[in-house]
């Protein structure tokens, strides 16, 4: 017969698939900014301001689609 899946096997399994989660965000973020030299080139630095204006541009566009939706 086969083992049950039981509630702390499923909270076993989400701590793991968690810790997986954060270890890609982190190598998700290497790749987009190289930090090793602490010294960012032009084509990061436009990275940054891409990613400035949409923190700010980003939501208003969401709430804007939503609004018209």
């Amino acid at each position: 017969m086969a083992k049950r899946f039981t509630f702390s096997d499923a909270k076993a399994k989400i701590k793991e698939l968690e810790g997986e989660l954060s270890k890609l965000k982190d190598k998700a973020g290497d790749v987009i900014l190289d930090t090793s030299d602490n010294v960012f080139s032009a084509k990061e630095l436009k990275k940054i301001k891409f990613l400035e204006a949409w923190a700010i541009l980003g939501p208003i566009v969401g709430i804007l689609i939503g609004l018209i939706f």
